[in-house]
């Protein structure tokens, strides 16, 4: 018997590939505003405004990607802000 596995599309890794930075930016967000409430030193509160800024212009990124693709997925439909 011949057993075929099943190999993915380009598009669809390419899909997962987005989905995966994706979530990981999100935990990313998440760790950065938990850091928020440590915070006690003016220069580290700014870098944490920076790095947030910067991942959410990357989750805005993605989204407008994923869009463009025509992935309809329920990580890029949640808000990121």
């Amino acid at each position: 018997m011949l057993n075929l596995k099943h190999r993915d599309t380009p598009e669809h890794c390419r899909t997962q590939d987005l989905i995966r930075e994706y979530e990981e930016l999100s935990e990313r967000l998440e760790q950065i505003r938990t850091c928020f409430d440590l915070a006690d030193e003016d220069s580290l509160i700014d870098a944490l405004i920076y790095e947030e800024n910067a991942v959410q212009c990357r989750l805005a990124a993605l989204n407008q990607k994923a869009r463009k693709m025509g992935a309809h997925v329920e990580h890029f439909e949640r808000s990121h802000s």
